[in-house]
């Protein structure tokens, strides 16, 4: 009798167990599967970084962050950062967004298309002085200067003071006296050009002593010409010139 009722209680205890088992298995096949979450690489500041400064590889590091939590102007290449400046601050483990950055240097602020160690400096121009209104930004130039004082030269002295200056930026387009603007001719009222620091000087002081006046090159013409100045003592001997 006793035996008999070990059996039922060890039957019923292994029903129990059975069904136990097969309810887990249920539900463990009506449950979703666990999916990871998507991950995407962000370029991530390492720590702040202040703005007009160029990134260098040991600022930013790539981040694996959720996908959903991306921002969509977030950098994912580390070549795409690198080597660019900075327009505003960064600060540490913030997502580096594209628009931060300055990578498009054609369409970006004037200070950032200057090259270290360069500078642009602006100069009147018109119809004669600017190459009847034909420049472009991108264009190289010759900068001839005409000095008429006494204290430079006896006599009227014309020299080519620079070669091979890149024009930087063309100005505002000047006025026809009907107060049109002279956009058919492109003549402008000013020219920016990149300059050596010691070019600068040399410029404000022709721009403010002589009569400047800038010739246009070929695209693909990067000579340096060796030319000697040309003033009123020589006019009779270098007509010919």
């Amino acid at each position: 009798m006793k035996v008999k009722k070990s059996i039922i209680i060890l039957a019923i205890i292994l029903g129990l167990l059975t069904m136990g088992t097969l309810y887990y298995y249920i539900e463990t096949l009506n449950q979703a599967p666990v999916v990871e979450d998507d991950l995407t690489d962000v370029v991530v500041a390492v720590s702040s970084i202040p703005a007009h400064v160029k990134v260098t590889a040991e600022m930013v590091i790539l981040k694996s962050l959720p996908t959903e939590a991306v921002h969509p102007d977030a950098a994912t290449k580390l070549e795409d950062i690198v080597g660019y400046t900075t327009k505003t601050e960064i600060y540490s483990e913030e997502q580096v967004l594209k628009s931060k950055i300055a990578t498009d240097i054609t369409q970006a602020a004037l200070a950032y298309r200057i090259p270290e160690n360069m500078r642009a400096i602006t100069i009147p121009s018109n119809e004669i002085s600017g190459v009847g209104g034909y420049l472009n930004k991108g264009d190289r130039v010759d900068i001839i200067v005409t000095y008429n004082d006494e204290a430079i030269s006896p006599g009227l002295l014309t020299v080519t003071q620079f070669q091979n200056i890149e024009i930087l930026e063309i100005g505002p387009l000047t006025f026809t006296e009907t107060g049109e603007t002279a956009l058919n001719k492109g003549v402008t009222s000013s020219i920016t050009l990149l300059v050596t620091p010691s070019q600068a000087e040399v410029m404000a002081f022709a721009n403010i002593n002589g009569a400047v006046q800038m010739i246009l090159r070929n695209p693909v013409d990067n000579t340096i010409n060796n030319l000697t100045q040309f003033s009123t003592p020589e006019f009779p001997t270098w007509r010919g010139r």
